[in-house]
Parts: structure tokens; C-alpha cells; sequence
């Protein structure tokens, strides 16, 4: 991976491995503070949300927007996840401008009979403020990136159906796995194909993640995972090696930890418990009853009246 930028964050170009050509891997002590905590939800997540959303603007800024008109860029939302991405604030911090929102309500199915196959299906669109020349932004969770991939198909065939073009197509993941990296390189190739002279970027935090077997939990320590040496030497230092292995997923239910704090608390306990019933070395048992003592006192703050 090649260093590309180093003040206040670093941002690594990532080589070869089936990933869009305009791959960029951000490091940040924002970025890994949501992700090695992956126990906190409600006001504190999306606080430290708000911090990352800076930096990933101010990197789509560096490698996309420069000489771009701000009225011919947009944020598509995919509802309800993308909501909390907190981009528009991180481009009004940049740029001093709010950024025109599209809104696409996509919901992800289980593909029967198989195990961690998904598709997706499109239930509700405001494109109004889709526009010509367009440069759009999105912010989304990738797992499998079914749910990615049907989503940029729609808003391609809604450009065409418009007689719009697209220059830029900027996505942005707090947490991708190597799957959805490398789904991302088809979406690339039709992209290309109908926009021949559109950029696809796709700009991640930390790393890129292995994906389990049921096509949604994300970890860390897993040899096809591509990650910068700093990102290794993070999860070492703060899991240990078992607990970067052994960590349920990076993010858990991104939707659920915003908008239901209490019930990813409780399932994040229902892990815990797991995990005691489980063979841990002290390390993982440290961080694991620290991570409970916040997660019971977080979940004790909704039992407080107002």
C-alpha cells in the first residue's frame, strides 16, 4: 500500500487485488475509535461519526472534487444506514455548503437456500436532486455489497432515463470487506461502460475486511483482509491476536446501533456472554469486561427520566 497523504489522517492507495483502480484505505484515530469499539451506539456513535464524515469528505475533497461546481454534487442515501454517515455534515464543515441529498430506500434479502448470498430490492426513490454532470457521493456499510451494487444500478438507470451524466461516483465505507471491495470492481466495469469518462472511488476506513461465511459479520485479523501495517499493529495492540479473530464484526447492525441503541446493547451482551463461555486468553478477557462494564452503563442511562 503506498502512503498518499499524512496530516491529521493518513491515506493509503491500495495495489492489486481485483478492487476498483481509484481504491484509497484512510487511517485515523476516528475512524478505528468506532471500529474497536463496536459496543457503543445511540449519541456517542453518531457523535464520533460526525468527527469521521470530516475526514472522509475531506479526502473525497483531495481526490474528486477539485474544479467540480458544488451544484452538480449530490449525497444518494441508501435509507435507512446511509442516514447516518453524517456526510452532509462533513461536507458543510469542509466546504461550507449543504450537499444536495437523493434518498433510495433499499432493503437487502437473503437469497434462499443459500448461506450468505443476498439481493436487493429497491422500495423507495427521491432522486430531485439528482443532477447533470453529476458527481455523487455515498456512504454506505459494504458486506457483500449486494445491496451497494443494486443501488448504483438504480441510480444508473435513473441518469439514463434523465439523459444525465455521471463524472464521479464516490463511495465511501466506514467498514467494506474484500467481497464488496471486489463486487465494487463490476460495478466499476459498468459504470465505465456507460459512463466512459466517469471515476469510480472507493474510499474505506482502516481496512478491508474479511467476510464470514454468513455474508455479514466483518473481522479484522483474517489473511485475506487487506490492511495498512498500522491498522495490524492497532488491532494487536488494543484485541490481541485471538480477540482479532474472534470479535463478533467490526460494526455489528450498523442500522440498528443508531437508531436502537437499546437493542444492539442488549445483543452486544448477548455476545459477552458468549464470549465468557468461550476458551479466552487475559487479553480478550480484559477487553471484553470493559466493553460490558460500558455497555451496561450505557444501557442504564435509558432507564434515567429526562
Amino acid at each position: 500500500m503506498e502512503l498518499i497523504y499524512n496530516e491529521g489522517y493518513r491515506m493509503y492507495k491500495a495495489g492489486n487485488g481485483g478492487f476498483p483502480d481509484k481504491t484509497y484505505i484512510i487511517c485515523s484515530d476516528e475512524g478505528s475509535g468506532i471500529l474497536l469499539r463496536p459496543h457503543i451506539a445511540g449519541k456517542e456513535l453518531q457523535d464520533r461519526m460526525e468527527k469521521v464524515a470530516e475526514i472522509f469528505m475531506d479526502a473525497v475533497g483531495r481526490l474528486a472534487l477539485k474544479g467540480k461546481k458544488k451544484g452538480n454534487i449530490t449525497e444518494l442515501i441508501f435509507l435507512a444506514g446511509g442516514l447516518y454517515y453524517q456526510l452532509n455534515h462533513g461536507f458543510k464543515k469542509n466546504f461550507n455548503a449543504a450537499i444536495p441529498q437523493c434518498f433510495l430506500g433499499i432493503k437487502r434479502q437473503r437469497v434462499e437456500g443459500s448461506e450468505g448470498a443476498f439481493t436487493a430490492v429497491a422500495t423507495y426513490e427521491n432522486f430531485e436532486s439528482l443532477p447533470d454532470n453529476a458527481t455523487v457521493i455515498i456512504g454506505d456499510t459494504i458486506a457483500t455489497g449486494a445491496t451497494l451494487q443494486q443501488g448504483i444500478y438504480h441510480l444508473l438507470d435513473s441518469l439514463d432515463t434523465k439523459g444525465y451524466r455521471l463524472e464521479n461516483l464516490v463511495v465511501c465505507s466506514l467498514a467494506c470487506s474484500v467481497n464488496g471491495a471486489r463486487l465494487m470492481k463490476d460495478v466499476e466495469k459498468r459504470v465505465k461502460r456507460d459512463f466512459p469518462e466517469a471515476n469510480v472511488y472507493l474510499i474505506v476506513a482502516e481496512e478491508l475486511f474479511h467476510l464470514m461465511p454468513d455474508g455479514t459479520d466483518l473481522r479484522f485479523l483474517y489473511d485475506d483482509a487487506a490492511m495498512p501495517d498500522e491498522t495490524r499493529e492497532r488491532v494487536l495492540k488494543e484485541y490481541g491476536p485471538q480477540l482479532g479473530k474472534d470479535m463478533k464484526c467490526a460494526v455489528f447492525d450498523w442500522g440498528t446501533r443508531c437508531k436502537n441503541p437499546i437493542k444492539h446493547y442488549r445483543e452486544f451482551l448477548e455476545f459477552v456472554d458468549e464470549m465468557k463461555k468461550a476458551e479466552c486468553n487475559a487479553k480478550t478477557k480484559s477487553v471484553m469486561e470493559k466493553m460490558e462494564k460500558e455497555t451496561k452503563e450505557a444501557l442504564a442511562q435509558f432507564e434515567k427520566p429526562i
